[in-house]
């Protein structure tokens, strides 16, 4: 009887924790849904009466959403792809080749990961500057594609120092080359890991708002974090101010991407994480 007590105390607990969570979703959610006179509203009402379309309607006639949308479907799948090849080429260099001063290079690496993304953006900005390169997608894609992401490559090295040397020695027996061994049998196996890179880095890219407003100064150039921002600094006049459902419409339709994802992909993300050999 204890037992199912404490079971229930726990699951009480989670469910109170997770609503928590979750409320400014529904907030967002519920928001969007709204007319401007509920919004607007005081006290608020938490659920909108009647449920209305038109705060879509408005970002879909009166901004650039899918200009935006466009933009961060390419930079995150330019990013996604650099970083998985990039990174899977180095962090199985470093797992299974020996070198000189091969655990230095990986402590320089690894050390990368502890130096604030701020503190090298005006040296970064001052290159790219001098490259002619600013309002581009390439400050934004360039540092991934050369493998700069020193957290994929932690994971990745983790998967590729535990699988078994024995198969690869087979498959060299065999006569398969080197790329051969890593690409037909090495990464057919980290698929599940690979994955996780590449959730990662959509979720960092997608969701990412320092980087473009730096480096992108055209409307047409925007990601939809930008838009999102342009679009909440748009609304004029004292009604509208106060009406967030645009807002929140756009922003719901920013992030739904995220959950669908990770609603979908879940046990694999949590298979990759396992066999990264990192466990919470």
């Amino acid at each position: 009887m204890a037992k199912i007590i404490k079971k229930g105390i726990w699951i009480l607990i989670c469910a109170t924790l997770g609503f928590v969570f979750l409320l400014p979703f529904l907030w967002m959610i519920s928001t969007s849904l709204m007319a401007t006179e509920q919004i607007v509203k005081y006290p608020p009402d938490l659920i909108p009466s009647p449920v209305t379309l038109r705060s879509f309607k408005y970002i879909f006639e009166n901004t650039k959403f899918f200009t935006y949308l466009k933009n961060s479907c390419i930079i995150t799948s330019i990013n996604i792809i650099g970083t998985v090849v990039s990174t899977t080429l180095v962090a199985y260099g470093f797992a299974k080749y020996d070198a000189r001063l091969k655990g230095l290079w990986f402590t320089l690496l690894m050390s990368t990961m502890m130096i604030p993304y701020f503190v090298t953006i005006i040296p970064q900005y001052n290159i790219y500057a001098k490259l002619n390169l600013i309002n581009t997608f390439v400050p934004l894609t360039l540092p991934n594609i050369l493998a700069g992401s020193g957290f994929s490559i932690f994971l990745l090295n983790q998967f590729f120092k535990d699988f078994p040397r024995e198969i690869e020695e087979a498959a060299r027996i065999d006569g398969c080359s080197e790329f051969g061994i890593l690409f037909r049998i090495v990464i057919p196996n980290a698929k599940a890991i690979l994955f996780v890179v590449a959730i990662f880095m959509f979720v960092w890219t997608w969701n990412d708002y320092f980087g473009p407003a730096i480096y992108l100064s055209d409307q047409n150039k925007y990601t939809l974090s930008i838009g999102l921002t342009f679009l909440n600094s748009s609304i004029s006049g004292y009604q509208d101010a106060l009406d967030q459902g645009p807002v929140m419409a756009m922003a719901l339709l920013s992030v739904l991407p995220i959950i669908i994802l990770y609603a979908c992909f879940q046990k694999y993300f949590v298979k990759g994480i396992i066999d990264s050999g990192i466990k919470g």
